[in-house]
């Protein structure tokens, strides 16, 4: 799927402008590696995808963490789009209350 905008310009030619979009950047802890690889530890994922683009990052500790965050948000920016980080780590889960 194309997001860019077309337009017809008074020559008769179709334009085509970049609309950028929100991609979200999404760091979810608790991952684990299958277990021939690490033994099966656990990772933080950092990863983001659009219809055309996307990456995704199995980091082991802080540092990785925010390479990873670094380099998505260069690329998105270089894509034209708006890199929104969204840290699931931070998240509270209800249902421990219950």
């Amino acid at each position: 799927m194309n997001d860019d905008l077309e337009t017809w310009e008074d020559d008769g030619t179709i334009e085509k402008k970049h609309v950028p979009k929100k991609v979200e950047i999404i760091i979810e802890a608790g991952q684990n590696y299958c277990d021939s690889v690490k033994n099966g530890a656990e990772y933080t994922s950092v990863g983001f995808n659009t219809s055309i683009y996307g990456s995704g990052s199995p980091c082991d500790n802080e540092e990785e963490i925010e390479s990873s965050i670094k380099y998505a948000k260069e690329w998105i920016k270089r894509e034209g789009d708006i890199p929104i980080v969204n840290d699931l780590r931070k998240k509270v889960d209800l249902s421990s209350f219950f």
